[in-house]
């Protein structure tokens, strides 16, 4: 689809309706491509096109050089997109006349309302539409967003993704656009500008209503009913408004309830200021009604005015669970389960974000610490193809004279750090090569790695990272427990850079190219910079133990038998976790490495105030953003440990040098404490199974095979 021919309604029409008649004898084939930015809605003679939700998939639209954003933005990226999608239309049509109808939403497009991370307007909301129409006869209708295309205010008065939508049904709505319905008051669609960017197909998969649930009535008052989902979701609720024309419906949606339980606790989900809420006008009729153009993310829900709710509908990116955990520790169990909706409350429009209400955005940090464990748990092609295309958003944020990766993707603001989030450049295309045996995520990524670690050079003093840009973060790792003293920035930054480093060392020869002539100085010179800064010969350890220092250490080879003492001996003596997003996972893998799975169990399991057992005894459903839970409770970062119940716990291991899976072996960690656990992962056509039980005398019987599936 080319760019041009883009149309528009009013300025100050937020969601405006098109509609397009046209006349087709006896069709065999009706194709149509569209793009309706922000989101956009199809419609032919009255029916709903298809099911996507939340489309096109967020994109960088275009500049945001003079955007009001938290981070500095000094320079522009690397590169612009817009998607379109294709239908197939013809089940829809009819002979004689048709209506081709579209209603278009804000989505992150034209952001009206903001609390987090500043503001981003790109424009106001326009479609772009070509429908090829083939007759018996061999001719074609050509049907376009012009002149001939109409337009009308809809329904919806308001729509915002972070605080929710109003709408007066009593108004025009797509619904309605029918052959033979009158046009009286409609007019005829502007021009509009395109895109300054690139237009290309959506090929990640789209947002859809994945299933439904019964909320349960727990407070019933004159005034309000307050319902229970029983999980926390992203999503919507269906409601059947049954007023008099003119009254309202008021739906308000939280993770939490207040301390008493009698109402609605906004404070994990962006507070007073950012309340979800869906407003409805009545019609002279009952209606059964919900957003378009906007998910909540909630447990809870308010209902005021006479309206009652149908059901709930979950949504978000339709992508399978194709993996499977238990055990026989429930604290085990929890964490798998409450991993995996936590991972898919937050896979929307092309994008994983680090919460699905306050923020909504693909955080690189949060989003690479998670990736390997997404793709071995989620659908194999379906997860493939969204962080394929998560990953081209990575290297369109770049900076385009820097090589900065920033802390966002797309980009549109929040701030972090260059290694741990920055880290995404190498750190996802290296999951995607280990899980799928695939190098060409790697290659297409491999030159802006190095340029990455280019800026990370010039942003190092006596080759440490210490610095970003002049006003932003610089952070190391995030939300540890809270504590006086925290491992400094320049350690993990550091680590990350070193990290990286190697990447490149092996990656070369695996992609044809040579091996920078500065690669092998440059790693002796930050590593040993790294040991000078942090190591302290007399203990052993790294930044006195900190935070998972010393794994984080031996994890680059960096250590010695010193740290590992020094590790082994301060966990053993405080049995809790005191890590962050990078550093939970490291400091587990390295524990079970180290033939200490006990220990790392221990970690897992255990009952302290940093640890998972909290949240699920809390009641929790998915993860929290802290581990005090004192901010969003649902947050996928911590789950990047989630790997090791497939990796330790059902000891389903690639063998050295291979990968995709395609050689394993299955050595499940020795872990008295646990008594049996079975799963499975899928990884391409095959699906691997372990079932492994404790016998009388203490050893571990497993059984496993390999089956080939097929979609």
């Amino acid at each position: 689809m080319k760019n041009q021919n883009w149309i528009c309604g009013g300025d100050a029409c937020d969601s405006p309706l098109f509609r397009r008649s046209f006349k087709v004898s006896n069709p065999t084939q009706a194709h149509l491509e569209i793009c309706g930015l922000g989101f956009f809605l199809l419609y032919v003679n009255g029916r709903r096109v298809g099911e996507d939700e939340f489309v096109p998939a967020l994109t960088n639209y275009g500049s945001v050089l003079g955007c009001r954003a938290t981070y500095p933005v000094w320079e522009e990226r690397g590169g612009f997109r817009v998607c379109y999608l294709a239908y197939d239309l013809l089940p829809y049509l009819r002979q004689g006349e048709n209506v081709l109808a579209v209603q278009l939403g804000n989505g992150w497009y034209h952001q009206t309302r903001r609390q987090a991370e500043g503001a981003f307007v790109f424009g106001t909301p326009k479609v772009r539409f070509e429908l090829t129409v083939t007759e018996s006869d061999g001719s074609r209708v050509r049907v376009e967003s012009d002149c001939d295309t109409l337009w009308h205010p809809s329904e919806i008065l308001e729509n915002n993704l972070y605080y929710g939508e109003e709408h007066d049904l009593r108004r025009l709505s797509a619904e309605r656009c029918v052959p033979g319905e009158s046009a009286d008051g409609w007019r005829p669609a502007r021009k509009a500008d395109p895109p300054q960017a690139l237009l290309v197909p959506q090929d990640c998969p789209t947002d859809r209503v994945i299933r439904t649930l019964q909320p349960r009535l727990i407070l019933l008052t004159d005034e309000r009913r307050l319902y229970d989902c029983g999980e926390n979701i992203t999503g919507w609720v269906n409601i059947r408004c049954s007023g008099h024309a003119g009254e309202q419906v008021r739906v308000r949606h939280s993770e939490n309830l207040t301390a008493d339980r009698n109402a609605l606790d906004f404070a994990s989900a962006g507070g007073e200021e950012q309340i979800q809420e869906n407003r409805y006008i009545c019609a002279d009729v009952p209606m059964t009604v919900r957003p378009k153009f906007s998910w909540q993310a909630f447990r809870y829900f308010e209902v005021t005015g006479p309206g009652e709710p149908e059901e709930v509908a979950v949504v978000h990116a339709d992508i399978p669970v194709t993996a499977s955990f238990v055990c026989s520790d429930p604290v085990l169990n929890w964490l798998f389960s409450a991993y995996i909706r936590t991972q898919l409350n937050n896979m929307h429009s092309g994008v994983p974000s680090d919460c699905p209400h306050r923020e909504r955005l693909g955080y690189t940090g949060d989003g690479q610490v998670t990736a390997e464990t997404a793709m071995l748990t989620l659908g194999s092609d379906r997860v493939r193809r969204f962080y394929t295309k998560w990953m081209q958003d990575i290297l369109d944020s770049r900076g385009a004279e820097t090589g900065h990766i920033p802390h966002t993707a797309p980009f549109l603001g929040g701030g972090g750090g260059p290694g741990g989030w920055g880290g995404a450049v190498f750190v996802i295309p290296m999951a995607f090569y280990r899980v799928y045996g695939d190098t060409d995520l790697l290659r297409l990524c491999y030159p802006h790695i190095l340029r990455w670690l280019e800026y990370l050079h010039r942003h190092s003093e006596n080759g440490l990272v210490t610095h970003e840009e002049e006003g932003g973060w610089c952070l190391g790792d995030w939300c540890f427990p809270a504590a006086e003293e925290t491992i400094p920035p320049a350690f993990v930054n550091t680590y990350f850079h070193i990290k990286a480093l190697h990447c490149v060392e092996s990656a070369a020869p695996l992609l044809g190219e040579p091996v920078p002539v500065w690669l092998p100085g440059r790693i002796a010179t930050v590593e040993e910079a790294f040991r000078n800064a942090f190591y302290d010969p007399q203990t052993g350890s790294f930044c006195r133990g900190l935070n998972g220092a010393d794994a984080f250490a031996l994890d680059l080879g960096l250590g010695n038998e010193k740290t590992r003492a020094s590790l082994l001996e301060k966990y053993r003596s405080s049995r809790t976790l005191d890590t962050g997003i990078f550093g939970t996972p490291l400091l587990l893998e390295m524990l079970f490495r180290m033939g200490e799975a006990s220990l790392a169990f221990e970690l897992l399991t255990g009952r302290t105030d940093t640890s998972f057992a909290r949240m699920k005894e809390a009641g929790a459903t998915t993860l929290w953003e802290t581990w005090d839970g004192g901010a969003s409770h649902d947050h996928p970062m911590f789950g990047g440990a989630v790997r090791l119940l497939f990796t330790e716990i059902l000891g389903i291991r690639q063998k050295p040098g291979s990968t995709g899976y395609t050689d394993y072996e299955i050595e499940p960690a020795d872990i008295p404490a646990l008594k049996w656990a079975r799963g499975s992962v899928r990884i391409g056509n095959r699906v691997i199974r372990v079932n492994w039980k404790r016998t009388r005398s203490g050893a571990l019987s497993v059984r496993q095979r390999c089956d080939r599936v097929h979609d």
